[in-house]
């Protein structure tokens, strides 16, 4: 009889701890939606960051530096790709205006329509953009686990666990992109964007500023790349910091960690990207360099 009340309390209690631990899932579910609908209101920000691969000895090696700000209807950044083969920076500025999409380069005075690489630029855009980081969340978001440990005043943390198979798929799109009809087709001479990526880098590597020279993702097609990544090992997880009060987050950090087979090796990536996001509600429409210069010149 005795043995069978333990029985029965160990049940009642493991009972218990599934449902609290449901409940904690829940809450930071509840969590997340609520500085998702919080941040989205916002009218105005800035925000800044920047990647690091933490592999080998490219730890710690800056690939990628952005910076831009949201003003109303456009949002405004700057990109700085580190080519440091060549010993160069390549940076890129891009305004978004909704229907319209201006870019600019080193070389250029005025902002220009890109028809081109409109695509291309606006992959570059959503990649560094933290609204398109929520919206990311939202639609790939496995599990929500709030953060208890190390805490600010006034400050709270959940880790968003992004599903494997939906990141795969997004992956396999931006790529996908790269190698479509619209670049073959190009004209000979022609400055065609390659955005840089998140995750699998080695991938996704380009140069910015020389004509395409045919594909050069995978040299045996895509249908190779698309077995590369049907194949690949990836995971992924967002780690949002923010305020108690008012929901508004101050910090993301994406955290990726992928494996495939690539020219015959065996490619290992540890990539993390870190976003500060600050001045809320503060518009800068004195800024005349948000607006771009007419021009009939196009990319």
């Amino acid at each position: 009889m005795r043995k069978g009340w333990i029985i029965c309390l160990l049940t009642v209690t493991a009972m218990l701890g599934g449902c609290n631990q449901m409940g904690v899932q829940q809450n930071a579910g509840s969590d997340f939606e609520q500085v998702r609908d919080q941040f989205a209101k916002q009218r105005a920000y800035e925000f800044y960051g920047r990647t690091k691969l933490l592999t080998d000895n490219s730890s710690n090696a800056n690939i990628v530096n952005f910076s831009g700000r949201k003003d109303e209807g456009s949002v405004y950044m700057n990109v700085k790709r580190s080519v440091p083969e060549e010993n160069r920076v390549d940076s890129l500025s891009l305004l978004d205006q909704g229907k319209q999409l201006y870019a600019k380069t080193d070389g250029d005075q005025d902002w220009r329509l890109s028809v081109s690489s409109e695509a291309a630029l606006r992959q570059e855009m959503e990649n560094w953009n933290p609204a398109s980081a929520f919206a990311q969340m939202d639609e790939m978001k496995k599990s929500v686990i709030p953060i208890t440990k190390n805490l600010r005043t006034d400050q709270a943390g959940i880790r968003v666990v992004l599903d494997s198979a939906k990141l795969k798929s997004w992956l396999g799109a931006q790529l996908q992109a790269q190698t479509g009809s619209h670049v073959q087709s190009v004209s000979p001479g022609e400055k065609l964007h390659k955005p840089s990526q998140k995750l699998a880098m080695s991938l996704s590597k380009g140069d910015w500023q020389e004509p395409p020279q045919g594909t050069r993702i995978q040299s045996a097609g895509n249908a190779n790349l698309q077995e590369i990544i049907d194949q690949m090992d990836l995971e992924a997880e967002y780690t949002i910091m923010y305020q108690k009060s008012t929901k508004l987050p101050t910090s993301m950090l994406m955290s990726i960690r992928s494996q495939y087979d690539y020219n015959n090796q065996r490619v290992q990536e540890h990539t993390q990207v870190e976003t500060y996001l600050q001045n809320y509600g503060l518009a800068k429409k004195s800024d005349r360099s948000l607006s771009p210069v007419p021009s009939d010149r196009k990319r």
